[in-house]
């Protein structure tokens, strides 16, 4: 579970350089954040899905994101997860065990497991190369690598696929160091759509009987 937050989340960060700066990457993903942060809010359905080549290992589950300023919601639905953050605290929500872990959002929590962080890639931690830029399943896409500066971050490659046109992120293949490659592929965007503040918060009355683990 920690691994797949911690996933979630560092897919979701925004990902700034200090140095080996690629200025054609560098104009590519500031104009993908212009381009995200002008909407009020962003749904997305993705594929999640965890490949290991050598251990013959291939999982995939879907799930759903909408985000809202700091605010989120996420859903990987075949594993039972949701997880919502109001901006302030973080609830973990497991269905199987109707149980819900309350976290304060901190820096660390912020940086880790904020998966709005996905469509805005350029903040802090990586420098990154332009690639290529190609036709990809139909659209014209571009390709940039983003490697690690910080010897904590146990990924030794991230690449991601913008669409050209709408300069939002479709897809990102996060490669750990221990061999797993995690993917996280964007099948459809809504963007504007209505999200009242409350839908961000867990709401216990809906949840009869649920174990709350408070952390605050």
């Amino acid at each position: 579970m920690k691994k797949l937050l911690s996933f979630v989340g560092l897919l979701l960060m925004v990902l700034t350089v200090s140095a080996q700066i690629d200025q054609k990457a560098k104009s590519i993903l500031e104009n993908v954040s212009q381009k995200t942060r002008s909407y009020a809010t962003i749904q997305a359905n993705f594929d999640y899905i965890m490949d290991n080549k050598q251990m013959d290992i291939h999982e995939e589950n879907k799930g759903n994101i909408i985000m809202k300023g700091d605010k989120y919601l996420l859903k990987l639905s075949d594993l039972g997860l949701e997880i919502y953050c109001n901006g302030s605290e973080v609830s973990t929500y497991m269905k199987d065990a109707n149980e819900v872990t309350i976290s304060p959002l901190d820096d660390e929590t912020g940086e880790m497991m904020n998966p709005s962080k996905i469509f805005t890639i350029y903040e802090d931690g990586f420098s990154y190369r332009f690639v290529e830029e190609k036709v990809i399943e139909g659209k014209n896409s571009y390709l940039i690598d983003l490697f690690p500066e910080n010897d904590d971050i146990e990924y030794s490659k991230i690449r991601i696929l913008i669409d050209k046109e709408k300069l939002l992120i479709r897809k990102a293949e996060m490669y750990a160091q221990e061999g797993n490659v995690y993917i996280i592929r964007v099948n459809d965007f809504k963007t504007d759509v209505q999200a009242p503040d409350a839908m961000f918060s867990f709401d216990k009355a809906k949840h009869p009987g649920v174990d709350v683990i408070d952390l605050r």
